[in-house]
């Protein structure tokens, strides 16, 4: 892990100064991150930020903005000076989805961003609450099938990727669903837990300890292998939904 995260760092460093000024870092470097404290890029965010500083010399310091699945946290770094004092954590809703989806953005990633490095691959499951009836994923898609309403799955935000996940599985599996989204991960799986709503897409890792911890149940997960952090639980591709990866 440590040896990963010198290699993840060591990208950044290289490619900070070609779009810093002379005097990089001048100060305290910003790292906007689109989701509150606590959630699992906040969590990514911090965990650079310890790193950053020592090899800058100066403080990277975490700002959440929140808002619109990442993409007020895009919108503020596009609008600041291009001196490699303010960056983004960029993640897949923000970058690549919201821009296919949202005619009216403000901001365009390939204009505005340099890319510095890839820091996080995560694979989805799709979890239900552990109270439901649904032991896997066969039952699930039949039940949701023959149910007369549809399907509510619990997202972070609009045009995030747990809402395409859930979109995705749907058009795949042939279902009607009807995305409920919450303002963040940790609100999704609230709603979830109390049965509010009655499945949803997370990352491994955030699911793995509700799971783990009796309160929800991991259906099947995306990815070509099962997850280390996840391993009695099949893939997607296992449960013949190859494409929903």
């Amino acid at each position: 892990m440590q040896t990963m995260l010198r290699r993840l760092l060591g990208g950044f460093m290289l490619c900070l100064p070609l779009a810093a000024a002379a005097q990089f870092p001048n100060g305290p470097v910003r790292l906007n991150v689109g989701f509150p404290p606590g959630t699992g890029p906040d969590i990514v965010a911090r965990t650079l930020s310890q790193h950053m500083g020592p090899l800058l010399g100066e403080s990277v310091v975490v700002e959440n903005k929140v808002g619109a699945g990442g993409q007020i946290a895009a919108q503020n770094v596009a609008r600041s000076p291009a001196d490699g004092q303010t960056l983004l954590l960029g993640e897949v809703g923000s970058i690549s989805i919201s821009p296919a989806t949202y005619r009216n953005l403000n901001y365009d990633p390939p204009r505005d961003f340099a890319p510095i490095s890839e820091v996080v691959r995560a694979d989805f499951v799709l979890v239900v609450p552990a109270s439901s009836p649904y032991k896997d994923l066969p039952a699930f898609v039949d039940a949701a099938k023959k149910a007369p309403d549809r399907v509510n799955f619990a997202t972070f935000g609009a045009g995030t990727p747990g809402h395409f996940g859930a979109e995705l599985f749907a058009r795949e599996a042939g279902l009607k669903i009807e995305a409920i989204h919450y303002r963040s991960t940790g609100d999704a799986v609230s709603g979830l837990v109390s049965g509010g709503v009655q499945a949803a897409f997370v990352t491994t890792a955030l699911a793995a300890p509700q799971v783990q911890g009796g309160k929800l149940r991991a259906l099947a997960t995306t990815g070509a292998k099962r997850s280390p952090a996840l391993g009695d639980v099949p893939t997607f591709g296992e449960g013949g939904l190859p494409a929903v990866n």
